[in-house]
């Protein structure tokens, strides 16, 4: 093939566009009908490969058969055999006047520019509905990359930026090409590469979601997930290597939006996206933009796993440093791309000045659940019998190279008194523990699984006691947290099937209830700040095939309505009404559900609650601990915590440079993660009285760890426990419930078994000397603190079974399943 044609059939070659690995492309003169065109040249040598031709013919078919505005059209596919170096395949298309996504996200993200929330969410509409509607007519990429998105200049009705434009839809398969055989100049695809391709795979529509996220990735922070000298070592992260999490490159980045990321990142595919339009629909609820009406009716079937509950407190104003560069979007000054192998941006760490108090345990402010005294939990047969185990916990490697893991999200800092020395922001890790590749299992697949697994398997026709369960309803938690309990269980997500469409003049009414009994709310439990019976719609949806998708967004104070609902009435009454509470007419009655409202026969301790309460108690305020200063459930101290002492050990780890010049800073950070470990009150039997706090005083009240049998409340991971063995005496939690609370008494115990190695090692180099903290034993210590703190988070994956023993992340998702409505015709004859 000539290496400059200027002349192929009826084309004229004008300027070559685009050079890649299996092609080039041209703007070429149709000079019969004298219009521009973008024609394709392959890179396939004929001679060498005599099942070109047919596969060529095959696959080109398919390619032309797509018509979609956000798909290039292709006109023409031919093979020239008149070319002097022999015959060359090409195929014609629109020629699109406009940059590519590549030079757009060069030019914008790139230099810190981060488009805007409604930019990005309309960009990836267009583009998941293009990828939905191949997959569903058989063709998948697997190449998708910016470089392949081309812009169209003349068209920016809905996308300033101009409409995306897909190109080389199945060329890869079209050519051949294969992880194994790519090369150096076709870097642009093992950046974009799925962990199954590298392993050889040929690829499916879960691949072409893997190449979204980075693409997303790449547009929020400015930079790749993974990078590398070569194809092979970039493929290798692929493969083994969690990306730094994108909100620690640009805090800007909603705890939300870094999630849907992670998921879409997943090594495995079956935990990603089930489709592109999911993915969109995902973005546009994280950014917090309307859903375009375009992703209203989804081709795929919307899955409820697409609930967020992602914990992050509302800032009251942008954080100091960045500045708003668009409407919505507060945009980090973000650090330039860092070469392979250095460190990038940092995130700060709270550093408070207070001085530790000699207090034994903490008192007991209000006699609630623990007036009648409080022991550590003894061994029951559900939390000592672990039939459900997935291994004993063991250690972890790391591979050279690895990119590093931050945390998740970061926690909120405390401002610094002006007294206060400035805080250490923690730089991002150096090394990788090879476990770490089960992060985007445990949150985006194993978690959440089960759960959906068990919805899909009793939506039409599993049985409760009295009826038949038609549908599904639970509480969501938008991560809009404020001082209190705001934005845990403030939304409601409602599935049903088999609803028949309402008469003319009727419409559905959607209720949320108060507890059967009202006279027994624990008093422990700070008021509730809203007052049931509430109305969430009068008007919920049926769609033409019987099914109910609807969500609840909350009120505008993101409150908790967990905090007094248990129970949820669907009732058919008069359309256009807003009445305060329910007809009286038991006959307009429809549905109903309630969570578990019989109460518990006292144990030992005197305790006379329900499941319910029980429940609440993961989700909402306690009063003696308000006094504290604790906002939100348990589930989101131990969440957050948790995740604290990962990213604390993390940072302390990379301060090991074999001199004594960081001494001090690590010093205070294992005195942190003894603060949070311990508590306040409690450290002091770790380490001296007079040693200065280093961990957020309010946070670090109450440690994770059980380490003084006198304090009250127990230590968190024990308190979890507790609640969680007497939800499962409860006598009417449902199956699921007594199913996720053995989950979580298996990943809690893990946790507690991990933090406990992490204390060990956290006093043992808190004791070393300067000289001592330079040795190599030390840096083996800090790696192990580092695995255990890890494995305490995410959990760990057991690489003989292939399976994942869960840790803390697993167990919070876990519980935000526990309050999940089993909606049935059995409705009561009185409310």
């Amino acid at each position: 093939m000539s290496t400059h044609p200027r002349r192929i059939g009826k084309y004229e070659l004008q300027e070559r566009l685009g050079y890649g690995g299996m092609a080039e492309v041209w703007k070429a003169l149709d000079t019969h009908l004298q219009r521009y065109v973008a024609i394709k040249l392959l890179h396939a040598d004929l001679k060498e490969d005599p099942h070109f031709i047919v596969r060529f013919e095959r696959e080109a078919q398919l390619i032309a058969s797509l018509h979609h505005p956000n798909i290039v059209k292709i006109h023409d596919f031919q093979i020239d055999t008149s070319e002097p170096g022999g015959p060359v395949a090409y195929m014609v298309m629109d020629y699109v006047e406009g940059q590519t996504l590549a030079h757009y996200i060069s030019s914008t993200s790139g230099r810190g520019n981060i488009p805007s929330p409604a930019e990005i969410t309309q960009l990836f509409t267009s583009i998941g509905l293009a990828i939905d509607y191949a997959h569903q007519k058989g063709m998948i990429h697997r190449d998708i990359k910016p470089a392949n998105i081309l812009l169209d200049g003349r068209n920016t009705a809905r996308n300033p930026m101009g409409e995306p434009i897909l190109t080389d839809f199945g060329l890869a398969r079209l050519t051949g090409t294969s992880a194994a055989s790519l090369t150096a100049t076709q870097m642009g695809t093992p950046l974009y590469i799925s962990p199954e391709q590298v392993s050889g795979y040929p690829g499916n529509e879960r691949s072409d979601i893997y190449a979204l996220g980075v693409i997303l990735y790449e547009m929020v922070t400015g930079t790749l997930p993974f990078r590398g000298e070569n194809p092979t070592v970039v493929m290798s992260q692929h493969l083994n290597v969690t990306p730094t999490n994108p909100s620690l490159i640009n805090p800007s980045i909603p705890s939300a939006l870094a999630m849907v990321i992670m998921r879409c990142l997943a090594k495995e595919p079956d935990a990603r996206f089930p489709s592109a339009s999911s993915l969109a629909t995902a973005i546009a609820e994280a950014l917090n933009m309307p859903v375009p009406e375009t992703l209203s009716n989804p081709s795929y079937p919307v899955d409820a796993e697409y609930m967020p509950t992602y914990i992050t407190p509302v800032r009251s104003s942008i954080p100091l440093g960045m500045t708003p560069s668009s409407p919505g979007w507060p945009a980090a000054q973000l650090t330039p791309p860092a070469s392979p192998g250095q460190t990038g941006s940092q995130v700060a760490l709270s550093s408070n000045g207070g001085q530790r108090t000699p207090t034994v345990a903490p008192g007991n402010s209000n006699p609630g659940l623990f007036s009648a005294g409080y022991t550590e939990p003894q061994a029951t047969s559900l939390s000592s019998t672990q039939p459900y185990s997935m291994g004993a916990p063991g250690t972890a490697t790391t591979p050279a190279g690895g990119n590093a893991l931050a945390p998740v999200q970061p926690v909120p800092v405390t401002p610094r008194l002006a007294n206060e020395p400035p805080s250490r922001p923690p730089k991002r890790s150096r090394w990788l523990p090879f476990v770490l590749i089960a992060l985007v299992i445990i949150v985006l697949g194993g978690s959440l699984g089960a759960y959906f697994l068990y919805v899909r398997a009793n939506s039409g026709g599993g049985q409760v006691a009295g009826g038949s369960i038609v549908g599904h309803a639970f509480y969501v938690s938008s991560g809009q947290l404020g001082d209190g309990a705001q934005g845990i269980a403030d939304q409601l997500q409602v599935d049903l099937q088999n609803v028949p469409a309402p008469p003319a003049g009727k419409s559905y009414y959607l209720w949320l209830l108060a507890d059967k009994d009202t006279t027994s709310v624990p008093d422990f439990l700070v008021p509730a700040p809203i007052h049931p019976p509430l109305l969430l719609t009068n008007n919920l949806p049926v769609q033409k095939n019987g099914t109910v998708q609807y969500k609840y967004p909350g009120d505008a104070q993101h409150n908790d309505l967990l905090s007094a609902t248990s129970r949820l009435l669907i009732t058919l009454q008069t359309a256009g009404q807003s009445p305060a509470s329910p007809s009286t007419d038991t006959s307009t009655w429809i549905y109903y559900a309630q969570l578990p409202q019989a109460y518990i026969p006292k144990d030992a301790s005197g305790l006379h609650l329900r499941g319910l309460d029980h429940i609440r108690h993961l989700y909402y305020n306690e009063n003696h601990l308000q006094v504290k200063g604790l906002y939100g459930g348990l589930d989101i101290w131990i969440f957050r915590n948790t995740e604290k002492i990962m990213e604390l050990s993390t940072s302390a780890r990379d301060d090991f440079d074999g001199t004594t010049k960081n001494y001090q800073l690590m010093h205070n950070l294992f005195i942190e993660i003894l603060d949070y470990l311990d508590g306040i009150p409690n450290v002091h039997f770790d380490i001296p009285f007079n040693t200065p706090v280093e961990a957020d005083n309010t946070i670090a009240q109450i440690g994770l760890l059980q380490v003084n049998q006198n304090q009250n409340p127990p230590g968190d991971l024990d308190h979890m426990l507790l609640h969680i063995n007497e939800l499962n005496r409860a006598p009417d939690a449902s199956l699921q419930m007594h199913t996720l609370s053995q989950s979580i008494v298996v990943a809690t115990t893990n946790a507690k078994t991990w933090l406990q190695k992490v204390r060990a090692d956290a006093k043992q180099l808190f004791n070393m000397t300067p000289a001592q903290l330079t040795q190599p034993s030390a840096r083996a210590l800090l790696n192990d603190m580092v695995t255990q703190a890890t494995f305490a988070y995410i959990g760990q994956l057991n690489r003989a079974t292939n399976t994942v023993n869960p840790g803390v992340l697993q167990a919070h998702y876990d519980v935000q399943k526990l309050a999940t409505f089993d909606i049935t015709k059995d409705v009561p004859k009185s409310l």
